[in-house]
């Protein structure tokens, strides 16, 4: 198959067309089929060759248009056109030989054919990728004349918002600000466009134009920033913070949208300036204006909060002393929703300062004191530095100007402290004095709470006159404790059950230290008392902690609360002895034993009798103290008495 490359360079060819030659071409060259040249590549020679001339690696593609892209459009514009075979011979690494020898031989023909087909697919991929930039630049005056169009659109929509009427200009307004956000938004896209087109002859123009609409764009923003400034005053005259009604809460919730609305323009003129500045345009003029707007808005925001820090301040204050107040109860709400608006329009603008240039230690500063909030805000150096410079400042300040009354006072308290610490002990001691004495019969721990109490009272009341001398109010510090009792009260009422039965049980003096009891199913000594608990010991020493909110409950037992108590002790004999005989050997035994109590008197008589055995019911009373070893040594001793005297 013959082809002509210069002939068929003439014509513009689609890029499919393109390749579908290129095959063609090569395929005629090297003799080899088109669909094995369009699937596996071109191939040719053997060896080095045949890897040098493989066209299916994209890799290999990239290497040789870098290589013959120049020896390609040589030969496209030397004097025989595509054809000429004069730049080929200037190629450094081929060698051909003379033309005597070359022409004849076969194999450099076909090398020579297959090299003449590289270069015109590289010539023909460096011609078909010139047209892109163009087609780029294309595209770009169509985004700006886009642009143009938006603006003249927005011109008639601010000509019709100044026109119509008062009613229907909010409408308008709206409107042409969501315009001009997309406008700003489009703006953007077109510089960045427009920063990467080529050289053409229309680009300068092109770039001209982009920076007349953006600079339209940055002057009209700020005039609608001025502008929306006014609206929210104007709101703001109409209806302040204290009214409460459904006109006042529609223009509040508008002016909070305001507010939102300025938070986007911010972000879009901050965008729109670092675009033109990549474009090389003059933004200094703007820059300064809209860092001027930025700081003069901030700053007087920064006021507006710290005035209505101490307009809260002062208000509590007066609200303390007065709590019955209604108005300033109504004002205090309605300064503190204030501030929380305030607050949160600072925090948005934090977002934007940084991107400008402005300095936001101080703003930051502020919004943390005001929030009581700590964030990574405070682990900045700048920030962290504004908040210690402010807090030393004041300190200084308020020691330099109340600083011989601040002193006062606390000498005051600290000796009123001093002076209810020394009462309380003297109290205490002169209470345990009394508890001691013979005449006073108290559980311990009723000793032990009373004397507590004595010196708590004592010192707390002390307290409260160092509180009052300096001049705190005690009143509402009162009701904080009794509202934080009931609290507690609530949270803790197992607790609290526990202890009112301590106090039931020291008031009734059901048991004491010591007191052998019975109690919520445990049988032992009282080791210890507490008002919530009591530890009980068991015969065999194991210990019991028992609520004594179940002692209450339930039937106490106290076996040791008298001093006496009456033992119950049967003798048995033979049926054959004397009866009377019996009784007063036991009598006469009773009588003489040092541990048995002559008043009340014993009690011994017949219980029953059988045919075996008749049985005697002894009842002594001991001394509490002794009861249980008696009941363990009595009965023995008894019967050793009646065998000394013959009874069986």
């Amino acid at each position: 198959m013959a082809a002509d490359p210069g002939q068929f360079a003439q014509h513009a060819l689609s890029q499919r067309t393109f390749r579908a030659f290129s095959i063609s071409l090569v395929s005629s060259m090297g003799h080899c089929h088109p669909g094995k040249i369009a699937g596996q590549g071109v191939t040719a020679g053997t060896g080095r060759r045949r890897a040098l001339f493989r066209l299916r690696s994209p890799v290999s593609l990239f290497i040789l248009n870098r290589f013959s892209f120049a020896v390609a459009l040589g030969a496209a514009s030397g004097p025989k056109g595509c054809c000429s075979l004069n730049p080929l011979r200037q190629v450094p690494w081929l060698d051909f030989p003379g033309t005597s020898a070359f022409w004849p031989t076969r194999r450099w023909r076909r090398i020579m054919y297959r090299w003449l087909g590289v270069l015109f697919l590289t010539a023909m991929t460096g011609m078909m990728s010139a047209q892109a930039p163009a087609e780029n630049d294309f595209a770009v005056v169509a985004s700006v004349a886009g642009l143009e169009e938006n603006i003249e659109h927005l011109e008639a929509m601010r000509a019709a918002a100044d026109a119509a009427q008062e009613w229907d200009r909010d409408g308008f307004h709206f409107r042409l600000d969501q315009l001009m956000l997309a406008a700003l938004a489009r703006a953007e896209t077109v510089s960045l466009e427009a920063s990467g087109t080529g050289e053409g002859d229309e680009i300068p123009v092109v770039r001209e134009r982009v920076s007349d609409a953006t600079s339209w764009l940055l002057e009209t923003s700020i005039s609608r920033l001025e502008e929306i400034y006014s609206r929210i005053s104007h709101e703001r005259l109409k209806y302040d913070e204290f009214d409460s009604g459904l006109q006042a809460s529609v223009s509040a919730a508008f002016v909070q949208d305001l507010q939102t609305l300025i938070f986007e323009y911010m972000s879009g003129l901050g965008a729109l300036l670092r675009v033109r500045e990549q474009l090389g345009l003059s933004v200094e003029d703007d820059r300064d204006a809209f860092e001027e707007f930025i700081t003069r808005n901030v700053e007087r925001l920064h006021g507006q909060i710290r005035l209505d820090a101490q307009t809260l301040t002062e208000l509590r204050r007066t609200l303390r002393s007065d709590p019955s107040n209604e108005d300033i109860e109504l004002a205090l709400r309605a300064v503190d929703r204030k501030q929380s608006r305030n607050l949160a329009n600072m925090a948005a603008w934090l977002d934007v300062l940084p991107d400008h240039g402005v300095d936001a230690a101080g703003h930051r500063a502020l919004l943390i004191q005001q929030q009581g909030r700590l964030g990574a805000e405070i682990l900045r150096r700048d920030v962290f530095a504004s908040i210690w410079r402010e807090q030393t400042d004041r300190l200084w300040r308020n020691v330099s100007r109340n600083g011989p009354t601040l002193l006062l006072r606390v000498f005051t308290f600290l000796a009123v402290l001093v002076l209810a610490w020394m009462a309380a002990h003297v109290i205490r001691r002169l209470l345990e004095t009394v508890m001691n004495s013979a005449f006073v019969r108290l559980s311990q721990l009723m000793k032990e709470r009373l004397l507590t109490l004595s010196f708590g009272i004592t010192f707390l009341a002390g307290a409260v006159l160092a509180l009052a001398a300096i001049g705190w109010s005690v009143m509402p510090m009162l009701a904080g404790l009794g509202v934080a009792g009931i609290i507690i009260g609530f949270a803790l009422q197992d607790s609290l059950k526990s202890f009112v039965a301590g106090w039931m049980i020291l008031l009734y003096h059901a048991y004491d230290v010591g007191d052998y009891v019975q109690v919520s199913g445990a049988e032992g000594r009282v080791r210890r008392m507490t008002l919530n608990s009591t530890r009980i010991a068991t015969p065999d020493n194991t210990i019991k902690l028992v609520p004594n909110r179940k002692i209450w409950d339930e039937t106490i037992v106290n076996l040791t609360a008298s001093r006496a108590r009456r033992l119950g002790l049967e003798i048995s004999c033979a049926p054959d002895n004397d009866m009377d005989r019996v009784e007063r050997s036991i009598r006469e035994f009773l009588a003489k034993h040092p541990q048995i109590l002559n008043k009340p008197q014993p009690e011994v008589y017949l219980a029953r009798i059988g045919s075996s055995e008749m049985v005697f019911a002894v009842q002594p009373w001991v001394r509490t103290e002794h009861y249980w070893s008696l009941q363990r040594s009595l009965l023995k001793e008894i019967r050793q008495r009646l065998e000394r005297d013959g009874i069986s």
